[in-house]
C-alpha cells in the first residue's frame, strides 16, 4: 500500500493508503470520501493539478509519503432553450442566465426566487 498525505486549503489533513497500482481517479475518490466532499481536484506541491485521472499514481510522480492538496471545485450545470442559457453554480448557490429574454435569458426579476 502507498501512503499519501492529502490536505485541504483549510489545513485539515488525511493520511490515505491506496494500492501502488492505483490511478489518480482512485486516490481522488478516496479523498472525496474521506473528507466528505465532492468535486475535489488533487494538486501536487508545485501547484500542478493532475488533469488526467486515468494515469497511474506512479506515472504522475505520486510516491510513498507524497504531500498533496485537495482543492474543491464548483459543480456546474448548463441548460438551454432555443435562444437562452442558464448556468447553475452549486457551490455559489447562484444561477446565471443570458440570451433572448423571451426564451428565459433574463432572470433578474426572479433571481431571489431561484434556489437549488
Amino acid at each position: 500500500m502507498l501512503q499519501v498525505n492529502v490536505a485541504l486549503p483549510s489545513g485539515k489533513r488525511k493520511h490515505l493508503a491506496v494500492p501502488e497500482s492505483s490511478k489518480v481517479r482512485d486516490l481522488q475518490v478516496l479523498a472525496q470520501e474521506s473528507f466528505g466532499l465532492r468535486f475535489l481536484r488533487l494538486v501536487n506541491v508545485q501547484g500542478q493539478a493532475f488533469k488526467d485521472s486515468t494515469k497511474t499514481l506512479q506515472t504522475v510522480g505520486i510516491e510513498e509519503g507524497s504531500d498533496l492538496t485537495a482543492v474543491a471545485q464548483e459543480e456546474r450545470k448548463l441548460s438551454a432553450t432555443a435562444e437562452a442559457f442558464a448556468l447553475w453554480y452549486r457551490g455559489a448557490h447562484r444561477i446565471i442566465t443570458w440570451g433572448n429574454p423571451v426564451f428565459g435569458g433574463n432572470s433578474s426579476t426572479v433571481q431571489e426566487k431561484l434556489r437549488n
